[in-house]
């Protein structure tokens, strides 16, 4: 990802009224050349931030989908753009953090970085072999999932703290503790990975729209679990 192509970027960001954006591993600094192709987007240019890698980039994100056209055998959620902003994005409360994940020019997304996301879309297009470079594959993705008016979410009345949705953070935890219970037990048992599964139950888990009480209840079955396979002998009928 060069200036020309980082400039060309804030330049979308900027228009469609986002403050900044990720970059990872990046191979170039933010110069001159940058700016001018950045044009009026120079304002979002300081909220840029870099990272080593995506994982670290994605560590925030609730919801991170892969922009790209391959469909491996391990894809379980693959969409285009207007199935995605029609159908899936709507299932998520309005408060997810979603982060799209746009790879390079030369070889785009890498296997490990789908792993990484929830889901994967492509933008379609009519030639087979067509395809957008970087500053356009932005552009045209954020006008079909920002710029397009999508009915929102309205989420019923609650009526204590308990029926509140609950936070990302303790989304995250659950899954967190989940991982830890399941890599005890040695789940999965058969092809899939054990984070190709926890993809899987984040998108359920994000989907379900949980409560506090709700989170809270399952963050207690896990712990009764460990105990279990802590303590054998006293679990024994």
């Amino acid at each position: 990802m060069g200036p020309a192509n980082i400039g060309s970027v804030a330049r979308s960001v900027a228009a469609f009224g986002l403050d900044g954006f990720r970059l990872v591993d990046p191979r170039c600094e933010i110069d001159e050349e940058t700016r001018k192709w950045a044009c009026y987007g120079n304002r979002v240019l300081p909220c840029v931030q870099s990272f080593e890698g995506l994982s670290s980039a994605l560590e925030d994100v609730d919801f991170a989908i892969g922009l790209s056209r391959r469909e491996g055998k391990d894809r379980h959620r693959h969409y285009n753009l207007p199935q995605l902003a029609e159908r899936i994005l709507p299932d998520h409360p309005p408060t997810t953090k979603v982060g799209l994940v746009f790879g390079n020019e030369e070889s785009g997304l890498s296997k490990n970085h789908l792993a990484l996301c929830h889901c994967s879309a492509e933008i379609p297009v009519v030639a087979e072999d067509g395809s957008l470079n970087l500053g356009h594959a932005v552009t045209t993705t954020l006008y079909e999932l920002v710029s397009r008016p999508h009915a929102p979410i309205e989420s019923p009345q609650a009526k204590n703290h308990h029926e509140l949705p609950a936070p990302s953070s303790d989304l995250r935890l659950l899954i967190k503790n989940c991982e830890q219970t399941l890599r005890r037990v040695g789940y999965p048992r058969h092809r899939s990975s054990l984070a190709q599964e926890l993809v899987k139950l984040q998108s359920i888990t994000l989907r379900s729209q949980l409560q506090n009480w709700e989170v809270k209840l399952l963050l207690g079955m896990i712990k009764q679990m460990n105990y279990a396979l802590d303590h054998p002998h006293e679990t024994e009928s």
